[in-house]
């Protein structure tokens, strides 16, 4: 993604309060923003995913999110 944001969308989501204060907190210990966390571990989700997103283990009530 540009920093100009000329070629991505905005992806609006919910999640715990537990979930992110767990991703403030990791940011925080490494010096990027919450954001920059969600985007890499999209990419890596993309990198990783072979077939249908099923195969991964999301576990039971995951499959429509």
């Amino acid at each position: 993604m540009g920093k100009d944001g000329r070629d991505s969308v905005r992806v609006t989501t919910t999640l715990t309060r537990q979930q992110h204060a767990d991703l403030e907190r990791i940011a925080e210990q490494n010096g990027v923003k919450v954001a920059w966390l969600v985007r890499r571990a999209v990419e890596r989700l993309i990198e990783h995913a072979q077939g249908p997103l099923f195969s991964l283990d999301l576990g039971e009530g995951h499959k429509n999110a």
